[in-house]
């Protein structure tokens, strides 16, 4: 999915303050392009480790249990349905990320001609699932915050994968650039079917209840109020990479320069 908490102590605002005001070589450097290291051992989990497969493995299997459970003992007036995030839910895109990296930029630049290229790879386990399903009745959504000039690439992307029932009713994208939340979709999506299952990488992706959750401290109060959820209902991906758990460690503020974050970062290390 595309796209730190207010409580961070003064101490940690000092030693950010400390870092770019103290520091003269740093202040030099804020205005270069980041060096991006911070997020070479993430993508390297994602693209190598057996660690990755495995929980992605999991969760489809969890996710066909789970629908076979509510085949089995549910008799439902509407028809099923089941909605998955796109970006590291049913697909990888760290080829995107490892590009960022080696080129020392960042989302969005060359975003939309990534997607247009159609090169994002299945997710192990996504594409046997949701045919699965598919072929048991169940309506498939692709609930994604991508925009509507990557639809074209994302549709053919899909296909290209082996992705069921992909067209314009199923493929729901991001229409209005200023509102990032899904649950609009989700409601319209609830309002005619039975929804079975909800799929994503980020708590974003499965109820608007996380949405409004900005810090570290209430994504995790509201996770463990919903723990009912999770593996029940909700399913999730696996992302180090990126997502709303890493906008929550700056306190949503992207104007942070690279050392900034660094400095944040070490500073809300528990030891």
């Amino acid at each position: 999915m595309r796209i730190t908490t207010k409580s961070i102590s003064t101490r940690l605002w000092l030693v950010i303050l400390f870092i770019t005001v103290c520091s003269s070589p740093i202040v030099a450097q804020a205005t270069e392009p980041a060096d991006k290291e911070d997020e070479v051992l993430a993508v390297l989990w994602q693209q190598s480790s057996g660690e990755h497969r495995a929980l992605c493995y999991q969760a489809y299997a969890l996710a066909r249990m789970l629908l076979d459970r509510d085949l089995r003992n549910h008799r439902v007036r509407m028809r099923r349905a089941i909605i998955v995030d796109l970006d590291e839910t049913v697909w990888d895109t760290s080829a995107y990320e490892a590009m960022n990296v080696k080129q020392r930029t960042n989302y969005p630049e060359g975003w939309v001609e990534w997607m247009n290229r159609a090169q994002a790879t299945a997710i192990p386990g996504a594409v046997e699932f949701l045919n699965y399903a598919n072929t048991r009745g169940v309506r498939i959504f692709y609930v994604t915050n991508r925009k509507p000039v990557g639809k074209e690439g994302t549709a053919q992307n899909l296909k290209k994968l082996g992705f069921p029932a992909v067209n314009d009713e199923s493929l729901l994208m991001r229409d209005d650039p200023a509102i990032e939340s899904k649950t609009a979709r989700r409601k319209a999506i609830s309002a005619k079917y039975h929804v079975v299952l909800l799929m994503g990488d980020d708590l974003n992706d499965f109820d608007d209840v996380f949405e409004k959750s900005k810090t570290i401290a209430s994504r995790i109060e509201a996770t463990d109020r919903n723990k009912s959820e999770f593996g029940t209902r909700f399913v999730v991906l696996p992302n180090p990479m990126y997502g709303n758990w890493a906008n929550s460690l700056y306190e949503y503020n992207f104007k942070l320069t690279e050392q900034q974050k660094a400095a944040l970062r070490r500073a809300l290390l528990r030891d």
